[in-house]
């Protein structure tokens, strides 16, 4: 029989949702900076600001440079954090928080996003993942890339071991039909996978 004895007992770790202060906006500024090269770029990931200690503003740009940054410890919040958090009281009311991409095909009618939807999706085809009547794809799943030919001076891309799901499996207040669209808890609480602005920057970085 083996003999065994527990020395410590360690605590269960706890995960706090949270808004971010306003203490990481200046290296974030500057990571941007340090990492692309065109004023295009840089201006569209360049629109944190801040109002009363919190970090205000976000974009999916944005936010999956922050995720990449080495800036925040954790992850930006995933759809079923913020579920989580809501359950538990936290008030987001008014504010909107974006958490991933909805690809519905493999172009987009809005020809700002058309490029970057069909990276996406040869991408999804060359890894031998079907659309089908689309994917959705968290923050976590990408990573940027400087393109001079796009509309925003950048594009996303998948991380080498990106795992996406159909759009379906989740509940929708309001989608798009075609293309690639933010997806976002509204001010009002709505789930949308809708909203095809890619550079514009709302109330709130979850």
């Amino acid at each position: 029989m083996t003999r065994k004895v527990t020395l410590y007992e360690m605590p269960k770790t706890l995960e706090v949702a949270r808004v971010l202060d306003d203490s990481v906006l200046n290296a974030y500024n500057d990571s941007v900076k340090l990492a692309y090269n065109s004023d295009k770029a840089r201006g569209v990931l360049s629109r944190f600001k801040k109002a009363g200690g919190e970090l205000t503003g976000s974009s999916p740009f944005m936010d999956v440079h922050l995720q990449n940054s080495g800036l925040i410890l954790g992850r930006i919040a995933t759809r079923q954090d913020l579920e989580t958090a809501l359950r538990k009281g936290l008030n987001l009311s008014g504010n909107y928080v974006d958490f991933g991409l909805a690809l519905m095909t493999e172009g987009d009618s809005y020809h700002p996003n058309d490029l970057l939807a069909r990276i996406l999706a040869k991408q999804l085809k060359d890894r031998g993942v079907k659309l089908g009547k689309g994917k959705f794809i968290p923050f976590s799943a990408l990573r940027l890339q400087e393109r001079a030919d796009s509309e925003y001076g950048l594009v996303f891309y998948l991380t080498e071991n990106a795992e996406v799901e159909d759009l379906s499996k989740q509940k929708w207040d309001y989608t798009r039909d075609n293309g690639l669209a933010g997806a976002f808890l509204s001010g009002d609480g709505r789930w949308d996978s809708g909203c095809d602005v890619f550079a514009g920057s709302f109330a709130l970085a979850g």
